[in-house]
C-alpha cells in the first residue's frame, strides 16, 4: 500500500541506510527499473555528480563505473532536468525528451547507449529540494516495454514524492552522522537541532540535549505527570495536532518541505523555534520494537548558524549588501543590531531583510534560518553566539523511559 511505503520513507529520515530498499520498492510499485537520488558536490572548483542513494537491485560497482565513464554527459543531463523544473513548490519529474531533439538523437548519446545495454530506455529526473538544487536530485529509469508512468502509476508516484522530499530534507539534520550510530548515542546529543521521539501515546521516550535545553528555556513543550509531551505553542497548535494525527497532513509543500514547519515565537518574537514533525513506524534503532510514533525536530533560530553565505548568495541571486545582511542574520542579530553593526538606518536594513526573505521565498526570519541550515558548514554545536559553551542538560538517555 502507498501509505505503508510513505511511513517507511519517514523512518529513513533517521535511518538513511533504508533508502536503497525503499527506492527499489518505489520503483517496483510503478513498474520502473530503479531509482536514484543524486547530489552534486564541488571539489577544488569542479562539480561532481554522486549517487547518494540508489535502488538496492542496482549493483554498486556498475553504478560507480557508469558515473565514472559518463560523468560529463550525466552532468549535462542533470542540468537540463533542473532547468525544466519550475520555481513553484511542486515537484515536477521531467521526461528525458528534453535531453535531445528526438528519441533517435537521444539514443545516439554514449550514456544512453550504455543504459540501454542494462535494459533502460526511458528516464525521468527532477528536483526534490528547490532551496538547494545541488542535493536530492531524483531520477527514475524505465524499460522500453513499460515506458513512462501514466494514469494510476503516475498518480501513485506523485503522491509519494512530496513525502520523499520531506524525509530527505528533514533527515539532512542527522544523515551525516555515522549510519551505525544508535539514536540514543552522544552523536545526536551534539546536534544543534533538538530531537524528540514520541510513542503513539505521545509519551516522550528520548530527547537529545538540545531539545531538553529548549524545553527548559522556552516552555514550548513540557511533560505531563504520565510522561506525555505536551505543547504550549502560541502559533500552530492546530497544525501540530493535525501532523500528529494524519499522514496526509505531511508533504504538502513539495520540493520546499521546510514551509511545513511550525513556528513558536521566542525572544520577544524576534526569533522562533522552527518545529518539524516526522511520522515513524519501525525504526531499527528502537531496540527492534515498533515505535509507531513521531520524531520532532526543533531548530532554535536565535542561535548562530555557520552558513556558507557565498553559496546562498549565488543560488538566490543576492547582492553584496544582502549577503552581508544574511551573514549577520545567521549570527542571530536583530535588525536593530544589524543597523549598528553596518552603520545603516533601520529603514535601509528593514528593506534589505525583506529583499532577502523575498528572494529566498521565506515568510519570516525564522524560516530563512531553516533555509540557511541547508547551507550550514556544521550541523553540530561548537560555541554559542556569545563565544561560551552551549549549556547541556540531562545524561544523554532521554527525559523519560517507557
Amino acid at each position: 500500500m502507498v501509505s505503508d511505503l510513505v511511513l517507511s520513507i519517514y523512518d529513513a529520515s533517521l535511518e538513511p541506510q533504508k533508502w536503497p530498499d525503499l527506492l527499489h520498492s518505489l520503483a517496483k510499485s510503478i513498474d520502473a527499473r530503479g531509482a536514484f537520488v543524486f547530489d552534486i558536490e564541488v571539489r577544488h572548483g569542479i562539480e561532481k555528480l554522486n549517487a547518494t542513494y540508489f535502488s538496492s537491485n542496482y549493483q554498486v560497482g556498475l553504478v560507480q563505473k557508469y558515473l565514472t565513464d559518463y560523468q560529463d554527459l550525466e552532468m549535462e543531463d542533470q542540468a537540463l532536468f533542473a532547468r525544466h523544473s519550475r520555481e513553484l513548490d511542486g515537484i515536477e519529474l521531467v521526461r528525458d525528451d528534453v535531453l535531445a531533439p528526438s528519441r533517435e538523437a537521444l539514443m545516439q548519446r554514449p550514456n544512453a547507449q550504455a543504459m540501454r545495454d542494462y535494459g533502460i530506455f526511458y528516464r525521468m529526473g527532477g528536483l526534490l529540494n528547490k532551496d538547494k538544487t545541488s542535493v536530492d536530485r531524483f531520477a527514475l529509469q524505465f524499460s522500453e516495454s513499460v515506458g513512462f508512468p501514466t494514469g494510476e502509476r503516475l498518480k501513485k508516484l506523485n503522491s509519494i514524492l512530496p513525502h520523499m522530499a520531506k524525509a530527505l530534507n528533514i533527515g539532512r539534520h542527522t544523515s551525516r552522522l555515522n549510519q551505525s550510530l544508535d539514536i540514543l548515542s552522544d552523536g545526536y546529543n551534539g546536534l544543534r537541532v533538538g530531537i524528540a521521539l514520541l510513542d503513539h501515546r505521545g509519551e516522550l521516550v528520548f530527547a537529545n540535549h538540545e531539545f531538553q535545553r529548549q524545553m527548559e528555556a522556552f516552555g514550548a513543550f513540557h511533560l505531563s505527570p504520565d510522561k506525555r509531551l505536551l505543547a504550549r505553542l502560541e502559533d500552530g497548535a492546530n497544525g501540530l495536532a493535525e501532523l500528529l494525527s494524519d499522514i496526509q497532513a505531511h508533504g504538502r509543500f513539495g520540493a520546499r518541505p521546510r514551509k511545513e514547519a511550525l513556528m513558536h515565537p521566542i525572544n520577544h518574537h524576534e526569533s522562533a523555534l522552527c518545529i518539524e514533525v516526522c511520522p515513524l513506524t519501525r525504526p531499527d534503532f528502537f531496540n527492534g520494537e515498533r515505535l509507531n510514533g513521531y520524531a520532532l525536530f526543533s531548530l532554535d533560530t536565535s542561535l548562530a548558524i555557520h552558513v556558507d553565505t557565498d553559496a546562498m548568495a549565488q543560488f538566490f541571486s543576492l547582492t553584496r549588501s544582502e549577503t552581508e545582511v544574511l551573514g549577520l542574520l545567521a549570527k542571530g542579530m536583530t535588525n536593530a543590531e544589524i543597523c549598528e553593526q553596518r552603520n545603516r538606518s533601520l529603514e535601509t536594513v528593514n528593506t534589505q531583510v525583506k529583499s532577502v526573505l523575498q528572494k529566498t521565498m521565506a515568510s519570516s526570519r525564522s524560516q530563512l534560518m531553516r533555509v540557511a541550515l541547508q547551507y550550514s558548514r556544521n550541523i553540530f554545536f561548537q560555541d554559542d553566539p556569545e563565544g561560551g559553551p552551549v549549556t547541556r542538560l540531562g545524561d544523554g538517555r532521554g527525559l523519560a523511559t517507557s
